[in-house]
C-alpha cells in the first residue's frame, strides 16, 4: 500500500501531499508564525526535508509532513491555510517551483502565489543540549495544567511569565528517581506540580516562556511522550515528532522552595468539590473593590464569608474531613478556584488545607500538586 510516507516529487517538479497531513502540519506550527512583524519573511512557512517549520525569533516549531521531499520552499502561512481549508481531506496538493512563484493545485483549484528564497529563512540554533526530562504527554500536559495559570505576563519582573522547570537527582545514589517539578508564581500565590523520573539526569533549572508552555500543552495532547532539553539558551521540546524550540527567560526565579515550607501546625482535610461549591457560593458578593473571602476553620467545619458595599454578604459552611488548626484567614477566592479548577484535581479527593493564622499564607495540597496563597490584609 502506498502512503503519504513515500511520495515523491511529480513529473513536473513538484512535490505531492495530503491535504489532511498539510492542515495539521499548519496546524503545528501556528504558534510560532508573527501575526505582525518587521521581517516579513517571518510571515511564511518553510517546507523542505519532511518537515515544515515556522519561526517569530522566540518560538521556533518543526513538525513532520509526510511527502515534502523536495527542494526547500516558503509559502506564505495564511494564504496557504486559506488553501487547505479550501479543501476537502481526502484532496490531493501539489506544489511545483516555478521561478519567483510556486503553484499551489488542490481539488479544482489552483493558485499561485509568490515565494521567496527558502536561504533568507532564519535558521535555527542547534547548539549542543542536555537532558532535562522525559515523561508521558498525559502527565507532562496535567503538570503544566496546574501551574502555568499562576503566571504574570504583565509583571516588569520577566521570571513570573515563566514557568521553572527543575530537575533533581536523588540524594541516595542508589535511588533510580530523580524529581521533576514544575512551578509558576506571579508573587500572590504560587503553584507547584511534581513527579518522579527515572532517568539518569543532571540537576537542571530552565525558564520557560508562559505561551511556549501553552503551546507544548496544545500539541502534547493526544500525543505519547515530551521530551525536555536545554542549550542553556533555549527550551528544546520533543513532543512525539514535533519539535519546538523556545528562547528562555532571562531573570531569577523567586526563592519557591522557602514559601512552600509548611507550617507547623496541624493541617485540615477537605474533600475538592465540597470546598470548590462552598467558594463558589462565597465569592458570589465579593467585588473587585473588595476581593477578599474570609476562611475560617473550627472542630465544627470550615466556614467562608464575603462582604462589599456594592454586592451585599454571602456566606457557605463546607464539612471537613478532618478538622486542623483553628483560625481565619482572608483570601481571595479566585486563587482557590482556579487551582481547584485546574484539571490535574479529582473533585472527588480529599486534599489537604494547611492554615496558620491570618498573617501566613495557606498550603492546599492534592497529592504531587499544590499552591500556597498568600493571605489578604484585614478590612479596616
Amino acid at each position: 500500500m502506498t502512503t503519504t510516507a513515500t511520495r515523491r516529487k511529480t513529473r513536473t517538479g513538484g512535490i505531492q501531499l495530503a491535504a489532511s497531513d498539510l492542515a495539521a502540519g499548519l496546524r503545528a506550527v501556528a504558534a510560532a508564525v508573527p501575526t505582525r512583524s518587521p521581517k516579513p519573511i517571518l510571515a511564511n512557512v518553510l517546507i523542505a526535508d519532511g518537515t515544515i517549520t515556522a519561526t517569530d525569533l522566540e518560538l521556533r516549531i518543526t513538525a513532520p509532513l509526510p511527502g515534502a521531499d523536495g527542494p526547500p520552499i516558503l509559502l506564505p502561512f495564511q494564504r496557504l491555510s486559506s488553501i487547505v481549508n479550501s479543501l476537502v481531506g481526502s484532496d490531493e496538493v501539489t506544489l511545483t517551483v516555478d521561478g519567483s512563484c510556486c503553484v499551489v493545485q488542490g481539488g479544482s483549484g489552483t493558485w499561485r502565489l509568490p515565494v521567496e528564497d527558502a536561504k533568507e529563512f532564519p535558521s535555527g540554533d542547534y547548539a549542543n543540549s542536555k537532558a532535562i526530562a522525559k515523561l508521558p504527554a498525559d502527565q507532562f500536559v496535567s503538570m503544566m495544567n496546574a501551574v502555568r495559570f499562576a503566571t504574570d505576563a504583565d509583571s516588569s519582573r520577566f521570571a513570573l511569565g515563566a514557568v521553572l522547570v527543575e530537575f533533581r537527582r536523588p540524594k541516595d545514589k542508589d535511588e533510580p528517581y530523580g524529581t521533576l517539578t514544575c512551578v509558576a508564581t506571579d508573587g500572590r500565590r504560587l503553584c507547584a506540580a511534581s513527579c518522579e523520573i527515572e532517568q539518569d539526569c543532571d540537576d537542571s533549572e530552565t525558564l520557560a516562556p508562559r505561551a511556549a508552555i501553552d503551546t507544548l500543552v496544545r500539541l502534547a495532547k493526544g500525543a505519547e511522550a515530551v521530551q525536555l532539553e536545554t542549550t542553556g539558551r533555549e527550551l528544546v521540546a520533543t513532543v512525539d515528532e514535533t519539535i519546538v524550540r523556545a528562547r528562555l527567560v532571562d531573570g531569577r526565579f523567586p526563592r519557591w522552595r522557602d514559601v512552600e515550607s509548611e507550617h507547623a501546625v496541624t493541617p485540615s482535610l477537605v474533600v475538592a468539590g465540597a470546598l470548590t461549591h462552598a467558594c463558589e457560593m462565597a465569592a458570589i458578593c465579593a467585588s473587585e473593590a473588595s476581593k477578599g473571602t474570609d476562611f475560617t476553620i473550627s472542630k465544627e467545619g470550615l466556614f467562608l464569608s464575603s462582604r462589599s458595599a456594592e454586592f451585599g454578604e454571602s456566606s457557605a459552611t463546607c464539612e471537613l474531613v478532618e478538622a486542623g488548626h483553628a483560625c481565619t484567614v482572608k483570601l481571595d477566592p479566585r486563587f482557590v478556584l482556579g487551582w481547584l479548577r485546574c484539571g490535574s484535581i479529582d473533585p472527588a479527593e480529599t486534599i489537604t488545607l494547611m492554615a496558620k493564622d491570618a498573617e501566613s499564607s495557606v498550603i492546599l495540597r492534592s497529592e504531587d500538586v499544590r499552591t500556597v496563597i498568600m493571605p489578604l490584609a484585614k478590612d479596616g
